[in-house]
């Protein structure tokens, strides 16, 4: 039993498990350099969301993420080897293209033009809100020398709030002993 449980501390949510499960993908994508080794570490990943109580449309829903964002859906289930290699270097050309994206931010970070709004979200149209949000910033700071898009890097992230467990759970203090 204890392979197939999930790293759990006061305060997780729904997204961390997701963001895990992803991680753990991912570091299957690495690591597994044969694709039967791939299949097998998927599989068990599957299972233990399932047997620790997420649903199957939890589960199916993120795995099904994992592959499209790369546009492999049919490597989810496949056992050819070359195929999965290609999936493999598609996948560390992006490792890549995200290192080279962090050095971009980065450099606007060290000129002091890179601009983070956090907001909260709950549910709705988030993406919408986010293309919404960067049209008006397009639209009112086009020309401006600094705070144009080309000139500053401007990012948005929310804060997510799911339960009021999440909002009102503290964590307990380690109970020193020995000291009084």
């Amino acid at each position: 039993m204890p392979r197939y449980t999930l790293p759990y501390l006061l305060g997780h949510s729904k997204s961390a498990h997701s963001d895990w499960l992803r991680t753990a993908l991912i570091r299957a994508v690495c690591y597994c350099t044969s694709v039967d080794d791939f299949q097998q570490v998927r599989v068990t990943l599957e299972l233990t969301y399932l047997i620790s109580g997420y649903s199957l449309l939890f589960v199916e829903t993120h795995v099904k993420h994992f592959f499209n964002y790369f546009h492999a859906q049919t490597m989810r289930f496949s056992r050819n080897q070359s195929s999965y290699d290609k999936f493999r270097q598609q996948w560390f050309k992006f490792v890549e293209q995200r290192y080279e994206l962090l050095q971009q931010l980065e450099k606007f970070k060290n000129n002091g033009r890179l601009i983070q709004f956090n907001y909260i979200y709950d549910f709705g149209p988030r993406c919408r809100f986010n293309r919404e949000f960067y049209k008006l910033w397009i639209h009112y700071f086009e020309k401006h020398p600094i705070l144009s898009l080309e000139n500053s890097k401007v990012i948005l992230t929310t804060k997510h709030f799911h339960s009021l467990n999440t909002l009102l759970a503290v964590d307990k203090s380690p109970i020193i002993t020995g000291q009084q």
